[in-house]
């Protein structure tokens, strides 16, 4: 698959989902294995933490390890995680080693902010600012609060980074309930259906993973940390070797 897309400049997009977003790890996982590396790297929420971990140059054994560490309830309260970010990623997005950026959204107009410059544990803050559990964060004169108020899955921004190959990680479990039932979520009849900005999203993302997430409650960790990361390595590579057979069949 690497050898596929060697001209092509790549883009991964990790979705929201709180503790689901721990899959991102998996999929990172199988993504570094396939040996693909992402050029630029897009997170909402739960995915701004994975994001930033991955564009401050953290491999997924590391994640792991951050991850196994957390007591996730207490992590999405405001002051607990900009001392995680302080801890553990650089103080600014100019020290990141790859092309990130974080959303948030503008409260009250839900529009979409794309965090990329200036202080990097204020923007994953602003990007995990759940509705009704926290204050918007204050930052660069706007009211900011979770990205998945505005943009759930931020394939279409990650594109704009200049991104030719986006590959979109949704841990949400709107597509994995779907696949479940049979259903492909790309396909334009049922797109229709989705609220307007993840109709964006799967038209702006080249590949889908949508990771069959097991219920492991609000601490993930131990087994169910594990189950989780495997949950998003087994997606990515059956959408992976997916897409290779297409690929070589094109190509024969």
């Amino acid at each position: 698959m690497a050898d596929l897309l060697s001209s092509a400049r790549l883009g991964l997009a990790l979705s929201g989902g709180g503790p689901r977003g721990l899959a991102h790890i998996g999929v990172i996982k199988a993504l570094d294995a396939y040996g693909l590396k992402p050029d630029f790297i897009a997170g909402t929420s739960a995915g701004s933490i994975v994001g930033a971990m991955l564009a401050a140059g953290m491999n997924w054994r590391e994640m792991r390890a951050i991850a196994a560490s957390i007591f996730w309830p207490e992590l999405f309260d405001g002051k607990n995680l900009e001392r995680f970010c302080a801890q553990h990623l650089p103080a600014t997005f100019a020290e990141l080693r790859y092309p990130f950026v974080a959303i948030a959204g503008e409260w009250p107009s839900r529009r979409m902010v794309i965090l990329r410059e200036g202080d990097l544990p204020s923007a994953i803050s602003a990007s995990c600012a759940l509705p009704g559990v926290r204050r918007p964060v204050q930052r660069d004169g706007l009211s900011l609060l979770d990205g998945g108020i505005a943009c759930p899955l931020p394939a279409e921004p990650v594109r704009d980074m200049g991104a030719t190959y986006v590959i979109a990680s949704d841990v949400l479990g709107i597509s994995s309930v779907l696949r479940a039932v049979g259903v492909e979520p790309t396909t334009p009849t049922v797109r229709r259906f989705f609220p307007h900005h993840y109709r964006q999203a799967l038209d702006a993302a080249d590949i889908l993973i949508s990771p069959a997430i097991p219920l492991v409650g609000m601490l993930p960790v131990g087994r169910g940390l594990d189950a989780v990361i495997a949950a998003g390595e087994a997606a990515t590579y059956a959408v992976l070797d997916r897409q290779r057979q297409l690929r070589l069949q094109q190509t024969a």
